[in-house]
């Protein structure tokens, strides 16, 4: 068997588009029997008939009805190399590899990865959520390409960053907590009394930062959700960021404390979000534009 033609399933698939063999021809701009030799080239070489042109209008064949979505698959790969070819010709990136801090706001990412995906369409992305620990690693060792995440310790210089927001951390527990039903300021001993629930990296990559930990009776998680579904459920008290918690603040859900210090200061403090990538790598199209972007926010 010849094989078959890109021509030729193309044939195929503006028949059944158009409706008939004429309408194929004109939609082309190809000759009615340029279009029907075509398609007799194609049947020929499959040895499957497509069309039942006995009627009117040519009718697909069982073997037209099953044949025509892998047709469509085909003229959508073609498609699709061409879009990735021309782009890495244009320096375009095959993938991105993205890490963002839990504590990051989703929706001011959102917006940007949509408009990311239809300028990149073709282009993969690969988007791990960690905390700023885990990012910086995933920076230095090369397994992530750039990330957004808060800058609440020095990082390294070996980082480029630009400031993209602020991230507001507030002291919460749930209303039936002992420490839900304080309204006033609430001192650092009695905060040490009560079990605190601290997001921290995993301990393969954990520096042993220990910021805003007061508590002596300490639980950890590596997930920002777990921690907020402990601390709903009344299991200890503990910071997140106020974006996170401002719907379950306003619902009753959660209490928002008022600690008189927090890491020497005395209020609950404010950390920028940056987006960072590391000193000395070569991004891509795709990556630049994305860091570019990310830095108007």
């Amino acid at each position: 068997m010849n094989a078959a033609s890109f021509d030729q399933f193309a044939v195929f698939v503006a028949i059944v588009d158009e409706g008939s063999f004429a309408a194929a021809a004109k939609s082309m701009n190809r000759a009615h029997s340029a279009i029907t030799y075509a398609i007799q080239k194609l049947e020929d070489q499959t040895g499957a008939l497509l069309f039942d042109r006995s009627a009117y209008r040519p009718v697909l064949t069982e073997a037209g009805i099953a044949l025509l979505p892998r047709a469509r698959r085909i003229l959508d790969v073609v498609a699709e190399y061409h879009l990735v070819a021309t782009g890495l010709a244009k320096g375009v990136e095959t993938e991105v590899r993205l890490v963002i801090d839990p504590f990051i706001p989703m929706d001011l990412v959102t917006t940007i990865l949509k408009a990311f995906h239809e300028t990149f369409p073709t282009l993969q992305v690969r988007l791990m959520v960690e905390p700023v620990e885990t990012s910086v690693r995933a920076l230095m060792d090369g397994w992530a390409d750039v990330a957004i995440t808060v800058d609440y310790f020095p990082l390294t210089n070996q980082l480029e960053r630009s400031a993209c927001g602020l991230i507001e951390l507030v002291a919460v527990a749930a209303p039936a907590h002992p420490l839900g039903r304080i309204a006033g300021p609430i001192e650092p001993e009695v905060l040490r009394d009560h079990l605190q629930l601290i997001l921290a990296a995993r301990p393969s990559v954990s520096t042993k930062q220990d910021h805003g930990i007061i508590a002596v009776n300490r639980w950890y998680t590596t997930e920002l959700e777990t921690k907020h579904a402990m601390l709903l459920a009344g299991l200890g008290w503990g910071s997140m960021p106020r974006s996170r918690v401002a719907a379950d603040i306003a619902a009753g859900k959660l209490v928002e404390l008022h600690p008189t210090e927090w890491d020497g200061l005395d209020r609950m403090p404010q950390f920028p979000f940056v987006v960072a990538r590391r000193r000395g790598t070569a991004l891509g199209t795709a990556g630049r534009w994305l860091v570019e972007r990310l830095s108007e926010k």
